[in-house]
């Protein structure tokens, strides 16, 4: 199924969708120590969500990514500069980061690529999907369907197969897919990637470390006096 016929589908099942904000505003640290995507798809979305937030919880300065696993200039930001970011100021504390989708009509393998990104979130592997997702963009996407690929990938960071399987062929998650889309496009953005710093600064297309880091300095001064 292309992403405009998924979309459509899940779009039927949603009369109603709730904002993707909603339901990731909570930190989380944690991870599910298991291996099985759940059967309860309110426990699979609860923790899909919860698994796509990286850092400490209650950190000073929140970093929001919209994001598309199959824009080259979402790959080159994933290569030349998160890790950096990471390093300098998730992995010290400083910075909390969320992961939305906004899986773009027009990139026919978008759609299922962040369903397979969120399976993996429910038992706490959304980060090495992403970064598997990222690394060999070229490879899934230039197939018309790259489910056997997201299988070796989920074999690769020891998901059952059997489970994530199940739950990207059967769209077990594709409800927070769509909703994180409606609630990217209902905000007026169209173009990926794109950032939100502290609610309060945009940050538009793959900047560098430099634009990141003058941003993220400035808010932790700004918040409470810290220091960068």
């Amino acid at each position: 199924m292309n992403a405009k016929s998924r979309f459509g589908a899940v779009a039927m099942l949603l009369p109603g969708i709730a904002l993707a904000t909603g339901a990731c505003a909570t930190e989380a640290g944690s991870t599910q120590e298991s291996s099985v995507v759940p059967v309860d798809a309110e426990v699979a979305r609860d923790r899909a969500d919860r698994g796509r937030i990286k850092g400490r919880e209650g950190a000073p300065v929140r970093v929001v990514e919209i994001s598309d696993f199959q824009c080259p200039f979402c790959r080159q930001f994933h290569e030349e500069t998160l890790t950096k970011i990471d390093s300098a100021y998730i992995s010290s504390g400083k910075v909390s980061y969320l992961w939305i989708a906004y899986a773009n009509p027009g990139h026919p393998q978008a759609f299922v690529s962040t369903e397979a990104a969120f399976c993996a979130g429910a038992v706490g592997k959304f980060w090495p999907m992403h970064d598997i997702l990222f690394e060999r963009q070229e490879e899934w996407s230039g197939t018309a369907d790259p489910y056997a690929l997201f299988m070796e990938y989920a074999a690769e960071i020891d998901i059952d197969p059997d489970s994530f399987g199940s739950c990207v062929r059967n769209s077990t998650l594709a409800p927070l897919v769509l909703r994180d889309y409606s609630s990217v496009t209902q905000a007026g953005i169209s173009s990926t990637p794109y950032f939100i710093l502290a609610d309060s600064v945009a940050i538009r297309g793959a900047a560098d470390f430099g634009t990141f880091s003058t941003a993220i300095d400035t808010l932790l001064v700004l918040k409470g006096g810290g220091t960068p």
